[in-house]
């Protein structure tokens, strides 16, 4: 009795995680479709609130500020990261040892004194709160990431295929282009999305880094929901949540199945 008990009392846990999980997220979806200013009941479908934010010009611009720096920092981010990891590849321990601590801390020290270390080290250069220095605090935050993707798939990467490529008289570059690229791609593309929405999200780095007057969309609705969340809020954080649950269906898509894209298919020869 007691070894089926277990099982199923575990189940219910893990279902009642679930829902206080997704709660949250499933009130902000009601919200943003009842026809209440003040989310009071009885509910009363509108989608007024949808076409209300479609006007919000100051919601609107936050969120095209947000775009534009996860954008600019995730092409930098992926193409710093996936050198970084291909060097990390071919060095000695003795000098990966270091870079994996250094990636580790910005991984696990709090934002906020992350943040904070930013503003003294940029205001040394002259850069403060610039849009530069906002970028580059994105770049350095999201790096970690796509070297954690794609070193983990290069670890797994056989040497053999390199090794092949160089005997049937490929370069250096052409297997990179040809052979590396290809075998690492679904890992990269991981990393890019993942990069993308940790630098879309990171409040922290950009309430420290903005330059005066302007306001991305975490620090936006930070300002607006100190003096109680607006069903207009609602609607624009539904966008993003349901927006959110593509991206990781197809992260975990390309966990599985992403590399039949990347890999180039051969056709057998007609007997």
């Amino acid at each position: 009795m007691k070894k089926t008990a277990l099982p199923r009392l575990m189940t219910l846990w893990l279902y009642l995680l679930l829902v206080i999980l997704a709660l949250p997220l499933v009130s902000m979806a009601v919200l943003s479709v009842n026809q209440s200013r003040y989310g009071t009941f009885p509910f009363h479908f509108t989608s007024h609130w949808y076409t209300s934010l479609a006007g919000d010009s100051v919601l609107i611009g936050a969120l095209g500020t947000s775009l534009n720096l996860a954008l600019q920092a995730t092409i930098f981010a992926v193409i710093v990261g996936t050198l970084l990891s291909l060097g990390m590849a071919r060095s000695k321990r003795f000098i990966t040892v270091p870079i994996n601590g250094l990636l580790l801390a910005l991984l696990t020290v709090p934002a906020l004194i992350l943040a904070a270390g930013f503003v003294i080290v940029f205001t040394w250069f002259g850069l403060g709160s610039s849009s530069l220095g906002l970028v580059l605090g994105s770049i350095v935050t999201s790096v970690p990431f796509v070297v954690l993707l794609v070193s983990g798939r290069l670890r797994d990467l056989s040497p053999n295929y390199a090794e092949a490529a160089h005997s049937l008289g490929a370069g250096p570059l052409r297997t990179f282009l040809t052979i590396t690229i290809p075998l690492i791609a679904p890992s990269i593309a991981a990393g890019a999305m993942l990069a993308f929405v940790v630098t879309f999200n990171n409040f922290a780095i950009q309430l420290f880094l903005l330059p005066i007057g302007v306001s991305t969309l975490p620090v936006q609705i930070y300002s607006s929901v100190r003096y109680g969340v607006t069903p207009d809020v609602d609607a624009l954080a539904t966008i993003i949540i349901l927006s959110t649950v593509v991206l990781v269906v197809v992260l975990n898509w390309l966990s599985g199945n992403a590399a039949k894209l990347f890999t180039p298919q051969t056709k057998e020869a007609d007997g």
